[in-house]
């Protein structure tokens, strides 16, 4: 097991790892065989500056083969595809098709920029570099092609993206540059909604439990993790680099993501408002829900910190979505035992009512999360690949603020009252059976 110390370094390491930004680009990449890939997107508005340095050029090829990569083999088939689109979706990712990417009709159209790569940097790894001001306005992608089967790149790629707009740069895309205003007022509605449930828990101290506690942590993390994304987000518009805020983001959004899912398990199994334990499947549970939730936050941090187009990119984002719902899943499994156990229970003599009513809360509880999670799981992906590049933000608000409807909803279903179907359980309701460790929520009666 590891120690107490051996954590800390883990996490030393954690923190410092290279700093990066997904608006100034840096990619390393080498011994590199993809025939293509996508580097990343921008939404340009008229007038958009894209501006690539391309540095220690690589082209490894067969060894038997080297006199068959000359000048006329290699121009025109090593090309970098800056792609026009209405929308924020890429055309594709990376593959090792024997089809040419950028001489494929279908890939290509009048809009789209070419950047052949000159023989010189080809063969002498001189520094290439590339200006382009965007007339038409749109959502723009990287790709970098690769036609000469059976080799392999490598290169350094430095590249600055951004659009004027009264005479002054602005690295967010078009479809962003409202996030850091979007993100401080919503950071502000997560700060009042904290403030009122604290004076609510106040006005009902007497009916409040240690969940009501915990749902007060979720949302001043939440809050917290929105201030940081404000304050970064503000650096990255202006100089393209978050300054340092990421990492405040990331331990802000990994401490609230860990709260958020212990919270929705801890409701589901009854704990504290219904029973003073959790049963060794509730604890199973928690270990799985903890487990999977550290894991895509490191998964995160990985993603935030690599540019799309390195080796291996697709893969951590495919297993942090891999994971994700599966965590999803974890915490839907609780607020199921509860229900089918509740409606177990309700069949019993002079117990139909009480637990009836509580049934009813639950499956409001289910629906509330499986929509929460079918919203900003599904529906901001979709929203994302789909607007128009300007109006990319509404992604991110429609996000936001079905998390703040979310907890608000949550905070109303289960907040401390003198009569409520969630009270802690009085001795009356209480028998032996009951007691058995093995269900997971224990049917309450009235207070």
């Amino acid at each position: 097991k590891m120690t107490s110390v051996q954590w800390l370094r883990a996490a030393a390491l954690l923190l410092l790892l290279p700093l990066s930004s997904p608006l100034v680009v840096e990619l390393v990449t080498s011994d590199d065989a993809r025939s293509v890939f996508h580097i990343t997107s921008f939404g340009y508005e008229e007038d958009g500056v894209f501006d690539m340095e391309l540095k220690d050029f690589v082209l490894l090829v067969p060894s038997a083969h080297k006199a068959e990569y000359g000048e006329k083999e290699t121009v025109g088939n090593l090309v970098f595809v800056l792609q026009h689109t209405r929308s924020g979706g890429v055309r594709i990712e990376e593959g090792m098709s024997e089809t040419c990417f950028h001489k494929t009709e279908k890939n290509i159209n009048d809009k789209d920029e070419l950047i052949d790569l000159p023989f010189n940097v080809i063969a002498e790894k001189q520094t290439f570099r590339r200006k382009i001001t965007i007339k038409e306005p749109g959502s723009y992608h990287l790709y970098f092609s690769n036609c000469l089967h059976g080799t392999k790149i490598g290169f350094d790629l430095t590249l600055s993206q951004y659009n004027l707009v009264h005479g002054h740069r602005v690295y967010l895309p078009a479809g962003k540059a409202a996030l850091p205003i979007l993100y401080g007022t919503l950071c502000a509605a997560f700060f009042v909604s904290f403030i009122v449930w604290c004076v609510y828990l106040t006005k009902h101290r007497k009916n409040a439990v240690s969940i009501h506690l915990l749902m007060a942590l979720v949302c001043i993390f939440k809050a917290l993790t929105l201030f940081s994304e404000t304050v970064e987000y503000h650096w990255l518009k202006s100089t393209g680099k978050p300054h340092g805020w990421n990492i405040a983001f990331y331990i802000f959004s990994f401490v609230k993501g860990m709260l958020l899912f212990m919270v929705i398990v801890l409701i589901g199994t009854g704990w504290s408002y219904l029973k003073p334990y959790l049963t060794e499947r509730d604890k199973q549970v928690m270990l799985v829900v903890i487990v999977v939730q550290a894991m895509v936050n490191v998964a995160m941090v990985m993603l935030d910190e690599t540019a799309p187009g390195a080796v291996g990119w697709l893969t951590w984002r495919d297993m942090l979505h891999l994971l994700d719902m599966m965590c999803c899943c974890a915490i839907l499994l609780p607020i199921v035992w509860s229900i089918k156990h509740l409606s177990a229970s309700s069949e019993r003599d002079g117990r139909a009512a009480r637990d009836a009513d509580r049934l009813k809360q639950f499956r409001k509880f289910y629906l509330v999360v499986v929509a929460y999670i079918c919203i900003t799981r599904v529906v901001v992906f979709l929203l994302d690949a789909t607007l128009p590049f300007e109006y990319t933000w509404l992604a991110n608000f429609f996000s936001e603020c079905t998390s703040l409807l979310f907890y608000i909803g949550t905070g109303w279903l289960f907040r401390p009252r003198g009569r409520n179907p969630y009270l802690k359980l009085t001795d009356e309701d209480v028998d032996e059976s009951e007691l058995d460790p093995v269900p997971l929520v224990i049917s309450p009666g009235d207070a």
